[in-house]
């Protein structure tokens, strides 16, 4: 197994990560300057630095920069990152004694991430969202709505860009799902209870679960600041579908964080049962013993007491073994992700209430 066997149907990646030597942190970088770039060499020729009026020029509209310095950034650096993700954690399993896998097993699993129709399904998800985006500007008072048809051209390539991006990202992620799936489901799996990482040795898994969170979370962000940016214009009924989006933010984000988890749950959960069945057994069968020999001297059956004590204690503490691949302290921190993308909207939405009952 190479890392390019994940990328190797991907032109664009393999140009990026094979020919340009890009990480996930330098193409995000990079999709800053390019578009900010470009964004404003047009907003000059078309003099549409700053406007008057109810139209905003592209220094006055602060959406357009959350767009370039927050979501490209995000969505071009999770898409080299989906690769190389996928492709450490598959690198650790193997290495690791936690699961076994053959390389024969490992090349099976490699087959969905070499299918051209990804590609074909990206280009036609990022021309139709880009004619979506082009037509939306129309109505919209920022930048791209402004009466010069350049500036929304310009926003409609970039979400051309985002979209098939963001479509191979998708795809990978959900294939990565699989992948796990297939690897860990039905597998005996050699938890280490008491390593340091209190994931029973699987904190890499639990942070690849962490980062798709942080991902729908952002999206989310987004999500719910363009339709802070609609209430605050006025048009928020015009565009009622961003209500279903927002209602699926949660239920993505839970599949997010836990998909990945769930392909080692079940390995987790079958090795402390596996571990507590085999103490019960000792336990039943010293109990027998010790009750079949009440009429024994009694230091050896203070002996016999002792070991079913023992087992107690055992039995005790093996109950407390993980059986999720995550500790608090991740789990907090996945919390934390779901609820600060609703924050912006819960504000504005909190704002409209209140000014509808002082009008009242």
């Amino acid at each position: 197994m190479q890392e390019q066997d994940f990328y190797r149907a991907d032109p664009l990646a393999r140009w990026l990560i094979d020919k340009c030597h890009l990480t996930p942190v330098s193409l995000g970088m990079l999709s800053i300057v390019i578009t900010s770039g470009l964004y404003l060499l047009v907003a000059v020729l078309t003099k549409t630095l700053i406007l008057n009026g109810s139209q905003l020029g592209l220094l006055q509209d602060w959406f357009a920069w959350v767009w370039i310095c927050l979501l490209n950034p995000v969505i071009f650096g999770y898409y080299l990152w989906s690769f190389k993700g996928i492709y450490r954690l598959i690198q650790y399993l193997d290495q690791s004694d936690i699961v076994e896998t053959s390389e024969a097993e490992i090349n099976l699993v490699l087959s969905p991430y070499q299918k051209s129709w990804r590609q074909f399904l990206a280009l036609a998800t990022g021309a139709a969202f880009a004619i979506w985006y082009f037509t939306v500007q129309q109505n919209v008072y920022n930048w791209t709505g402004s009466d010069n048809g350049i500036p929304a051209l310009t926003g409609a390539i970039n979400a051309f860009a985002i979209f098939y991006v963001g479509t191979i990202l998708v795809l990978t992620l959900i294939t990565n799902v699989w992948v796990l799936h297939e690897l860990l489901g039905n597998k005996q799996l050699n938890i280490n209870p008491l390593h340091p990482d209190r994931c029973g040795g699987l904190s890499p898994l639990s942070q690849y679960s962490l980062n798709t969170a942080y991902l729908a979370a952002i999206a989310g962000t987004m999500i719910t600041l363009g339709r802070y940016q609609f209430i605050s214009q006025g048009i928020a009924q015009q565009y009622w579908y961003f209500n279903l989006i927002i209602l699926l933010y949660i239920p993505i984000s839970l599949i997010c964080f836990f998909g990945p988890l769930l392909a080692a749950r079940r390995g987790m959960r079958k090795a402390k049962e596996e571990l507590l069945s085999a103490i019960a057994k000792q336990f039943q069968a010293d109990y027998v013993r010790v009750h079949t020999s009440l009429s024994n001297d009694a230091e050896n059956l203070k002996k016999e007491a002792a070991k079913l004590q023992e087992l107690r204690s055992l039995y005790t503490l093996t109950n407390e073994f993980p059986v999720w691949p995550f500790d608090v302290t991740t789990l907090r921190q996945y919390l934390l992700s779901v609820v600060t993308p609703l924050i912006p909207l819960l504000l504005k939405l909190g704002e409209y209430f209140f000014k509808s009952m002082v009008v009242k």
